[in-house]
């Protein structure tokens, strides 16, 4: 079933350095909302490179929302990847989240 929601996929293999350009067109075209997903801890991650790139300039941040490990699995099995939150069901909730807002 459709939900009707634009998204994007960036990825940033690097979060150093950021490419700051993609990311500013992609929360412009996406309603400046953002969902960032990385497999570690969140501290100095890409969730944290992602909103530098918008407190740098001026004008509104983006709504954004940071999944990631709260404790890291040891190997990246399917299941360790949705007990730690970041599984594709975990990014859809997400997304669909910021748009019921």
């Amino acid at each position: 079933m459709s939900e009707n929601i634009r998204i994007r996929v960036i990825d940033a293999y690097s979060v150093k350095p950021i490419d700051a350009e993609t990311l500013l067109m992609a929360a412009q075209e996406a309603g400046n909302k953002i969902v960032t997903v990385e497999d570690h801890w969140p501290e100095g991650g890409l969730g944290d490179a992602v909103l530098e790139v918008f407190t740098q300039r001026d004008g509104a941040l983006p709504q954004v929302v940071k999944l990631q490990c709260s404790r890291c699995p040891a190997r990246h099995s399917c299941r360790m990847i949705e007990e730690a939150g970041i599984s594709a069901h975990h990014i859809a909730q997400a997304v669909k989240a910021l748009y019921d807002h």
